[in-house]
């Protein structure tokens, strides 16, 4: 956690799309209680924050993750097609 936290920026792609375990998710919770209000975050997930309690599997740890990356913060909802499939059926 030390090493990454040293970085200006850290890129979390599609957040929510594997499983998590128990570890993990407390190493996640480390890793944004450390870098929150010193470093920046991207993030991008397919999960509303309303849902990250099942991600999480327990609404007290969600809670304060969701707390910390929105304050400060910029989000960005996108919706629509995905580029992907709409790439393979124009092929």
């Amino acid at each position: 956690i030390s090493l990454l936290a040293k970085n200006d920026l850290l890129i979390i792609d599609e957040l929510g799309y594997l499983p998590m375990s128990r570890q993990s998710r407390y190493n996640l919770f480390q890793l944004v209680n450390s870098l929150y209000e010193y470093r920046s975050i991207i993030l991008t997930t397919n999960k509303d924050f309303t849902d990250w309690g099942e991600f999480f599997h327990n609404d007290n740890v969600a809670i304060p993750i969701v707390d910390r990356i929105i304050h400060h913060s910029h989000i960005f909802m996108l919706g629509g097609e995905s580029y992907r499939l709409k790439e393979k059926l124009t092929n």
